[in-house]
């Protein structure tokens, strides 16, 4: 992209705004990275522990907490070091200049795409439990996550072709290097990391909705017409293959289901904006003047916060609406929940 817009490199940078953004940039960013890296890793330990890693469910996300931790340490931690320490590890050479963007979409896709896997496997184990037995195995989750580490390899591999070196704003960066990748690729970006993710998000949990508010009516004609519990009690299966019972019990599917539906629609309100913003900008930069150009900049530091802190969060989205994820992390750090701590007073009692 060449520098169209005729103003000067120090101009823009004296309005309020570009000062607001570069505080942003120096004294938000090592917050969301300190807390994200330590959330993913209590996430990743909780996950990995033997009564949570022998279900899909949590392969996924575990592989998802890898994920943003890849995310937050190539794309805001090059933002933090280039605005606290002045240096840009894009500029070392032209092949980091590429590599670095490469990193950045392939991860951002990456996870993107992996919750929509966790949210697919989820949907086929509540609709279709005896299919899901064969189809949702861990060793079919494996090849799923590989696949798409494939599909986001090829899909991110011409920006090694599409960005490069360029003066913009008086300044080198690292920046579009050809049409495609600056007005056509923002396009086919927001399909991929946005539109057509979130949309199958939407399908699938409407359908996992759909399918559990049939099966719970189900089970309250049949105890309105008095049929013995034993012939009630087996309605809707959870990811792990148990049946979840009529008898109080069918809350298992629901909260792991909000969770999930929790997660797609916090990746939806944080990732739209600089999705949009992406595709805006190239429009508005050209001619724009000193002070649109300053608004712009703050625009963009509130947009990348927000599409970090998603992957920053999950952790806490997880221990707010997943019961079972909780009980776990209790146990790490030998926390009792109360209602532990009645069963063991009952049983002490007897």
């Amino acid at each position: 992209m060449n520098n169209s817009t005729g103003h000067s490199e120090v101009a823009y940078k004296t309005h309020p705004e570009f000062l607001a953004a570069e505080w942003i940039w120096v004294y938000v960013s090592p917050v969301l990275i300190f807390v994200g890296t330590i959330a993913n890793i209590l996430s990743i330990v909780v996950l990995l522990r033997r009564r949570m890693r022998s279900s899909t469910t949590m392969f996924y996300l575990t592989v998802l907490s890898f994920g943003d931790i890849m995310v937050l340490y190539t794309g805001l931690l090059r933002y933090w070091i280039k605005s606290a320490f002045n240096e840009d590890i894009r500029l070392i050479s032209q092949f980091s200049c590429k590599l670095h963007a490469f990193l950045v979409y392939f991860s951002l896709d990456f996870t993107t795409w992996v919750l929509v896997a966790v949210t697919i496997d989820r949907c086929i184990f509540v609709c279709l439990p005896f299919r899901a037995k064969r189809l949702c195995t861990l060793k079919h989750a494996k090849i799923v996550v590989v696949s798409i580490a494939g599909m986001m390899v090829a899909l991110n591999f011409h920006l090694f072709w599409g960005v490069a070196f360029e003066v913009l704003l008086g300044e080198v960066t690292c920046t579009h290097a050809n049409d495609f990748t600056e007005f056509t690729w923002p396009w086919i970006d927001f399909c991929m990391f946005s539109i057509v993710p979130f949309t199958i998000m939407i399908v699938a949990n409407i359908l996992i909705i759909k399918h559990l508010f049939l099966a719970h009516k189900r089970v309250a004609s049949h105890q309105h017409e008095h049929i013995p519990s034993e012939h009630s009690e087996s309605v809707v299966h959870h990811s792990n293959g148990n049946h979840v019972h009529a008898n109080g019990n069918h809350r298992k599917v629901p909260s792991v289901t909000s969770m999930l539906l929790t997660t797609n629609c916090v990746f939806l309100v944080l990732t739209l904006p600089i999705v949009i913003y992406l595709i805006v900008y190239p429009y508005v930069l050209y001619d724009a003047s000193d002070h649109v150009t300053a608004v712009l900049q703050l625009l963009w530091a509130i947009a990348n916060m927000l599409q970090y802190t998603n992957n920053t969060i999950h952790f806490f989205l997880y221990c707010l609406t997943g019961p079972r994820f909780r009980r776990e992390l209790f146990k790490i750090f030998k926390i009792k929940t109360r209602s532990s701590h009645e069963l063991t007073m009952t049983m002490e009692m007897h």
